[in-house]
């Protein structure tokens, strides 16, 4: 009865404060969408505030969940967004999480929606993103002639209210479940130069086997594709490769020493000496390597006995990464060491993007691992890490900057 109460009274003074209403028409000023092309009737916009108001009816519903969550400071984590998720499915609805790593809550919603859209026919339906703080990214749907029309609103929480806004409305350019890799791909048609809101999104629709969500989150995410080139070049123990160490122990210093990097960056290349025994730490924590081998493969200053390392800088920071890993498979082989095969999983529909490869892990008597190796798996395209740069040589950062003491 408490629970009912509670969301009673929530619901009630968002109604009262005006959100939805708010939203809806601020959205549109400042959208930059362009009313001729979408020419909203009267109709489509009471259509819109009908579903604002929805979303945070079914917001509501969760209010409690969301307060406790809140207070505790565990939004993120996955049993909350797991409980947001069986709420929001509990009305029917297709629901996922923004990470892709809780299986998809009424599939078949998806799948008889995209069978509506390859046999031409008519069909409305509505897929919820749930967000790590708590809202959701709702995409309503309707199918048409082949085509799919896509309304995307937002629901986010404010002073403990729900409050739903529309973020915009277009024709998918790409519309594809991929039967393949089990994942959704929505794509708007943007621009060339464009820097607002990304356009696309991909979202897991099949089930995937919860084991290897595990492996994934502790031994591929933590690394990931965005900071290192852990992944994105072949190499083992007995040849590094283009192995950038440096990238290691930018990802995995605070694994080993329990707080960020104290390292600063900037805009220049920053040089700083680090203690072997330090730099060596670190990069045990990742990979087993002798000392003498891994000074080969950087820059060791003996009489000061340190890495000379460089951070970096407006040249070499990359690009936006919007691909992630997954583990689709894995198998234990000899003497303690596991063998991982991991896909990307790109937010855009680009196959440049779309590779394959196997991570072989060492498991350590004390809990921990090291990466053995790195293998990229053949494939019919070509692939493009165009999102990773290659860190700038100190003997090029040398000539272009010199060091801050010349």
């Amino acid at each position: 009865m408490k629970k009912k109460f509670t969301v009673l009274v929530l619901w009630t003074l968002f109604l009262m404060s005006g959100c939805t209403s708010e939203n809806v028409d601020r959205s549109m000023e400042n959208s930059g969408l362009d009313n001729t092309a979408f020419d909203l009737s009267d109709r489509k916009s009471e259509i819109s505030v009908d579903t604002m108001k929805n979303s945070e009816q079914l917001a509501a519903e969760y209010s409690e969940i969301y307060r406790e969550a809140f207070e505790d400071g565990t939004l993120a984590r996955l049993d909350t967004i797991r409980e947001i998720m069986r709420s929001l499915g509990a009305s029917g609805y297709a629901v996922v999480d923004n990470e892709n790593q809780i299986d998809m809550i009424h599939p078949e919603v998806i799948r008889e929606f995209d069978d509506s859209v390859e046999r031409g026919q008519t069909k409305e339906t509505s897929m919820f993103v749930v967000t790590d703080d708590g809202g959701f990214v709702r995409y309503d749907l309707t199918a048409s002639d082949g085509t799919v029309q896509v309304d995307r609103s937002r629901l986010s929480w404010e002073e403990g209210a729900p409050c739903a806004e529309k973020v915009d409305s277009y024709e998918a350019h790409i519309w594809r479940l991929d039967e393949e890799s089990g994942y959704l791909y929505i794509e708007k048609d943007q621009p060339a130069g464009y820097d607002g809101p990304i356009g696309y999104t991909a979202v897991r629709v099949e089930p995937l086997d919860e084991r290897l969500r595990e492996l994934n989150r502790k031994y591929i995410l933590p690394a990931g594709y965005r900071n290192t080139n852990l992944f994105l070049t072949d190499w083992d123990e007995t040849d590094y490769g283009e192995l950038d160490f440096y990238d290691l122990f930018e990802v995995f210093y605070q694994s080993e020493y329990g707080k960020e990097l104290p390292y600063e960056s900037d805009f220049e290349k920053m040089t700083y000496e680090v203690p072997s025994q330090e730099f060596e730490a670190v990069i045990g924590k990742a990979v087993r390597i002798a000392p003498e081998t891994l000074r080969e493969y950087t820059v060791y200053d003996n009489d000061s006995s340190s890495y000379i390392y460089t951070t970096r800088c407006r040249e070499d920071w990359g690009h936006p990464c919007f691909v992630t890993p997954e583990v689709r498979g894995y198998e234990e082989i000899n003497d303690g060491m596991i063998r991982l095969r991991v896909s990307s999983v790109s937010q855009e529909d680009n196959p440049a993007h779309t590779f394959s490869h196997e991570v072989v892990i060492r498991l350590l008597p004390d809990g921990g691992y090291q990466y053995v190796s790195n293998h990229i798996l053949p494939a019919d395209h070509e692939m493009d890490f165009d999102w990773y740069s290659s860190r700038l040589t100190v003997q090029q950062w040398e000539e272009k900057y010199g060091f801050p003491d010349e």
